[in-house]
């Protein structure tokens, strides 16, 4: 692939699957914020009440929480402590004023990263992935084992299966050679099956974050992939396009079911 690839952001943990919950004091804030991380790849609760959010996420499973009250000038610190009482996992405050009075009151308030107002979501997203890296690194674990293939769990959809540990794949109990491109591909489809995974998330986690914008990549080897495990790749059953949503590894049945 031409380009040169950003380190950084190519070490970065990848977002597919994390579960994010979004707080703000209004509804329409929190649906616009959520919907550009599960553009990404997150899997995102939102909430335009901070309260229902507390009790929302105590003892949840979210993997971190982001703060986002909008434009209107308001106080992220104070809604950072309530849900920093109930809850130790990551939180990241929006700021409404951007002051530096204001960034030190969500830290001393539990906020574990601070954005200036009308900071794009890729931001938030990438100071996600930058907090799990650092979470995962302090309590020994790692990308792998965070997301999928330290698991050395085999995963079968149909008459496809594979083995993350050996990166090997059988249709009908015949191995089906894939390049490694190809076989990152399907391993995020798989580790999410029946599941619709975005297309931005799949072209990060494949070819990194600063590829997002490439779809044509993409859609190059889902055909690739198609012509090697579908038995018509004209009318593919396994692999199947969610039309402006993205794509999912489905059961045939279900698969044929929903064209």
């Amino acid at each position: 692939m031409a380009g040169h690839r950003s380190r950084e952001t190519a070490e970065l943990p990848p977002p597919v699957g994390l579960r994010v919950v979004v707080v703000s004091r209004a509804l329409e804030t929190a649906f616009d914020r959520a919907r550009g991380l599960e553009l990404i790849g997150y899997r995102v609760q939102a909430f335009g009440e901070p309260g229902a959010a507390v009790a929302a996420v105590e003892g949840s499973q979210a993997d971190a929480i982001v703060v986002d009250l909008g434009r209107d000038v308001g106080t992220p610190s104070e809604v950072v402590a309530r849900i920093r009482r109930v809850t130790n996992v990551p939180i990241i405050a929006v700021g409404c004023t951007g002051s530096t009075a204001e960034m030190l009151r969500c830290f001393e308030a539990g906020a574990d990263d601070y954005c200036r107002p009308f900071c794009s979501t890729d931001e938030i997203d990438l100071r996600l992935r930058a907090l799990l890296r650092r979470i995962g690194m302090a309590n020994g674990g790692g990308e792998g084992e965070r997301h999928g293939e330290g698991d050395i769990r085999r995963v079968r959809v149909g008459a496809i299966e594979i083995d993350p540990a050996s990166q090997t794949v059988w249709k009908n109990g015949e191995e089906i050679p894939l390049s490694p491109t190809e076989y990152r591909l399907l391993w995020t489809l798989a580790e999410h099956a029946g599941e619709v995974v975005p297309s931005k998330a799949l072209i990060a986690r494949v070819w990194g974050n600063q590829y997002t914008e490439e779809t044509h990549y993409l859609r190059l080897y889902i055909r690739y992939l198609r012509q090697k495990l579908e038995d018509d790749p004209s009318r593919p059953v396994y692999i199947v396009n969610r039309w402006g949503a993205g794509y999912a590894l489905e059961e045939p049945k279900r698969a044929a079911l929903a064209v």
